[in-house]
């Protein structure tokens, strides 16, 4: 049975002219500028490479202005912004658009003319074009195993367990509908508790979105104008309990408090200056509104190292400042001819640090034995890269995503109005007003399902760092038949196994890291604890957890050791990639990262890397190929990622997702499996909506 999704002829038209502007963007391919002095040379390897195209007179770009001939650019600099920069941007006829802390950077309006120049400043670190990003006992519950943590009282409508009581989620996003009955407390009153609104500011964004005939004006008395935030909020925090027959609606962590930080507008797009404000926004208010989680469910197709690209090093302070971020991977695992295409995640999923979520299909039941992955869930390794001195291509290649969640038709808040809701009325379910629902695919709803486990863990142990975080829903992760760690990552979100896992542990780790009473080695168990049965039933399915991690994306790492001793790794601030260990951006070259006992799994991944099984992976684990530790050491290269990937037939691999670098559709808008809007942006008259 198929149903059949019309697109308007308006509409049509207006992603026809988006699709020729995407495709003149591409088009652009890696030309650099053609007369630059080799003077300017190492002022020209500071520029992204979008900013290197303006150079050659490109300015059909969002962040361009041909008219004023001036570009927006983030600048980052070598320590703090000084006013000598300032002025420096003053004198140079640009302008000061608006200054970051999570980065040490602003972002300005600059004349093209002067890029080199300012380029040239000792204080200058990287110059980055503003790129595009956009939104990329109820099944739920069941599927993910939370009705395994909690129970609840229809009568009384409370929860008995785990429901995100205290745990604040910042959904940074199109906006949220606050007064949706899905976000309601006991008393009925909205559980979003703050409102910023980032992305109206930005006048720029709204002048190409008008060139495109894409206005689209916040509805009244309703934020979310795109109808994409709440969805992704109610996924992670929804409350609708249903009545009667109806199994409602419920979110993962319905009792959690929602900040609202409103960076996409109301078709989904925004840029990424407003992400990073956004994101300053939610540090700076995150102990007033006990903010332990942030969701990111956007992307931007950006072909920059982790290492330097703007929006990765913002969500790395986030995590440093001890928030737990949760980011979608893309929605860009098929190529338009249909090819399974790898290296496909997006930023800021290509940052080590953050938690990376693909996207399941459940099959819509509630058994655990059926799960797939989705086709159109971006697989890794991460393909952005740095250019050396020899102007060679030296790219992350990290292991991404981290897991993956229920991210096909899920069911959640409709908020009233919205644009998907008007454009695509096949995706409204039921209700209407403040009670209305839709459903959506896509690693966005993964990844707030994902959000709203991270909030249970939270509830279950404060004391949780990020990163230890990250471990535990990895380490009690299912395993999915044929499914390599490049599409599924550590495996399916368990949060029967990782409630217990988080359990088991110390819950004071945060608070004693900071106090700096925790050391590499230190008991981590809570006392009179063991490390649990590494077996969960969901459901009614007895499952082995896979009980491997991915360190930096870069070591996979086994073995109930990594969670009986303290690991130098569940520190927030530090980040290891293959050789080099970093705390708070700065080199460490002493001390230990693992204990004696920790199981190093690469030399099972060596074998068929990137597409190692998780079953064969987790099974080779169990019978002890891999090494135990015995010294404590600090391991090197870790699982080995050549450029040189061999692909098989139907196979494809990404070069750093460049849709176009000026402006990307990264997240696109899946619907369903195979249908997606925005996804490359292959839009036809009508689609088929197929059953799963």
């Amino acid at each position: 049975m198929t149903k059949s999704l019309s697109i308007n002829s308006a509409n049509h038209a207006r992603w026809l002219r988006i699709c020729a502007f995407i495709v003149s963007m591409a088009m652009l391919g890696a030309s650099l500028p053609a007369n630059i002095p080799r003077a300017d040379s190492s002022a020209l390897g500071k520029l992204s490479l979008a900013l290197q195209q303006e150079l050659n007179g490109v300015t059909d770009l969002v962040w361009a202005d041909s008219s004023s001939q001036k570009v927006r650019t983030i600048i980052q600099t070598n320590g703090p912004v000084s006013s000598l920069l300032v002025t420096a941007i003053g004198l140079l006829g640009g302008s000061v658009v608006r200054q970051f802390s999570s980065i040490n950077g602003l972002l300005a309006e600059l004349p093209t003319s002067s890029l080199l120049t300012l380029a040239a400043r000792p204080d200058v670190e990287r110059m980055t074009a503003d790129h595009l990003v956009q939104q990329s006992a109820s099944h739920l519950e069941e599927a993910t195993g939370a009705d395994s943590v909690r129970s609840y009282n229809a009568l009384f409508r409370t929860f008995n367990g785990l429901d995100g009581t205290g745990i604040g989620i910042a959904v940074l996003d199109s906006g949220l509908m606050s007064g949706h009955s899905s976000f309601d407390n006991l008393l009925g009153l909205s559980r979003v508790v703050a409102s910023r609104d980032i992305v109206s500011s930005n006048t720029r964004l709204a002048l190409m979105e008008d060139l495109l005939g894409l206005t689209a004006p916040i509805l009244s008395g309703n934020r979310d104008g795109y109808g994409h935030g709440s969805h992704v909020a109610g996924a992670a925090a929804g409350r609708s309990a249903g009545s009667g027959n109806s199994r409602g609606f419920m979110g993962v962590a319905p009792n959690a408090h929602l900040i609202d930080v409103r960076v996409l507008d109301g078709r989904g797009l925004g840029q990424v200056s407003d992400v990073i404000a956004g994101i300053d926004w939610a540090l700076a208010n995150r102990l007033l509104f006990n903010i332990r989680v942030m969701n990111l469910s956007l992307g931007a197709a950006s072909t920059e190292s982790y290492l330097t690209d703007p929006l990765c090093r913002s969500v790395r302070k986030a995590v440093a400042s001890g928030v737990t971020v949760v980011v979608s991977a893309g929605n860009f695992g098929l190529t338009a001819d249909g090819l399974e295409r790898y290296g496909s995640i997006t930023a800021p999923g290509n940052d080590p640090t953050v938690i990376t979520v693909g996207s399941a299909n459940t099959q819509q039941t509630d058994s655990r034995a059926d799960e797939t992955i989705n086709h159109f869930s971006s697989r890794g390794p991460t393909r952005s890269y740095s250019v050396d001195s020899n102007n060679a291509k030296r790219h992350d290649n990290l292991l991404k995503p981290d897991l993956v969640a229920p991210g096909n038709r899920v069911i959640a808040a409709e908020s009233n109005g919205a644009w998907l809701a008007r454009e695509y009325p096949q995706l409204h379910t039921t209700g209407s007003g403040e009670k209305a629902f839709m459903q959506l695919s896509g690693s966005s709803i993964a990844s707030g399902v994902v959000a709203g486990a991270v909030a249970l863990l939270l509830q279950k142990n404060p004391g949780l760092t990020p990163p230890l975080v990250k471990a535990i829903l990895q380490y009690t992760a299912q395993q999915l038949p044929d499914a390599n760690i490049s599409q599924q990552g550590a495996g399916l979100l368990n949060l029967e196994g990782a409630a217990r896992l988080a359990g088991a542990l110390r819950q004071d780790v945060a608070l004693s890291l900071a106090l700096g009473l925790i050391r590499v080695g230190d008991n981590l168990l809570r006392a009179g604890q063991s490390m649990p049965t590494p077996v969960s039933n969901v459901n009614g399915q007895n499952f082995t957890w896979g009980g491997y991690i991915f360190a930096g994306g870069s070591h996979i790492l086994a073995g109930g050791e990594l969670f009986r001793r303290f690991q130098a790794i569940y520190n927030p601030a530090l980040v290891w990639v293959r050789d080099s260990v970093t705390i708070n951006g700065s080199p460490v070259t002493s001390g230990r990262l693992l204990t004696s006992g920790v199981i190093n799994a690469n030399v099972i991944a060596h074998q068929y890397g990137v597409f190692t099984r998780g079953a064969a992976l987790a099974a080779g684990i169990a019978s002890g190929q891999g090494v135990t530790i015995t010294q404590g050491v600090t391991l090197v290269d870790g699982v080995a990622v050549s450029d040189g990937i061999a692909m098989g037939q139907g196979m494809t691999l990404a070069e750093g997702m460049t849709l176009a670098e000026g402006m990307t559709l990264a997240e696109g808008m899946t619907l369903a499996e195979g249908m997606t809007l925005a996804e490359g942006m292959t839009l036809a008259e009508s689609y088929n909506l197929g059953e799963p």
